[in-house]
């Protein structure tokens, strides 16, 4: 090839072409993905990734009760919202709180291996709505129950982790010669954005917030106690 031909409009545009394919895909393997500060990641059981930023909400204050003809749970959920799930709230994104619980006996045992049946799985939820018009939070514990309405946000997360009288189980399910067991875990959110706030908070759309499961012996002697009502 001549000078005249390498100096030419076409070839001087496919050496532009070239450099620019160059650079590009030098700085495709260069870019790095940037996480959250402070944020840890790690796989669940039921391998699926999980995001806790700052402090993991926790579960604390068990209470096991006898009400009536029926065992019962209480506790609270501490920490639930962290900065950012508390921006997604007061930019009016609907939080939830969900408590799963689940009750088992021990059906036998096989030498040193404890075999348990399931007799209850349920999931408990409470949401917390924000008005941006009329600063007031409203917390929805169920169908059933009356929302409560509050000014204050540290008020509403109160709230919303409190779950009371949670029924395990009732009188015609307890056998005094049986061990129960509660395995209780929260989850925050799964969230789901709306379309104008997934570019704000684009790093939440595929997380959730979840404690570590708790798992409690229900005590033989309130067993005992609701049999003789």
């Amino acid at each position: 090839m001549n000078e005249s031909q390498k100096n030419s409009p076409g070839s001087l545009k496919r050496a532009v072409r070239k450099r620019v394919m160059i650079i590009f895909i030098i700085m495709s393997f260069s870019v790095p993905v940037l996480l959250p500060n402070n944020s840890n990641l790690y796989a669940s059981s039921k391998k699926q990734i999980e995001f806790a930023a700052d402090h993991p909400p926790y579960l604390e204050d068990f209470i096991i009760s006898t009400e009536e003809d029926s065992v019962c749970l209480s506790l609270n959920v501490a920490n639930p919202f962290d900065h950012k799930i508390k921006s997604l709230l007061l930019n009016g994104v609907s939080q939830k709180i969900s408590l799963t619980v689940k009750v088992s006996v021990n059906s036998f045992n096989l030498y040193l291996v404890k075999f348990n049946r399931t007799l209850s799985d349920n999931t408990y939820t409470h949401n917390i709505d924000y008005d941006n018009l009329k600063k007031t939070f409203t917390i929805t514990m169920s169908a059933e129950s009356k929302p409560i309405e509050t000014n204050s946000y540290k008020k509403a997360v109160k709230i919303a982790a409190e779950f009371k009288d949670i029924v395990l189980l009732h009188k015609n399910q307890i056998d005094a010669d049986r061990h129960y067991q509660v395995d209780a875990q929260t989850e925050i959110r799964e969230v789901s954005l709306p379309f104008h706030l997934e570019y704000l908070f684009f790093f939440l759309s595929a997380w959730d917030r979840k404690s570590n499961s708790y798992t409690i012996d229900i005590p033989k002697q309130l067993l005992i106690e609701n049999l003789k009502r």
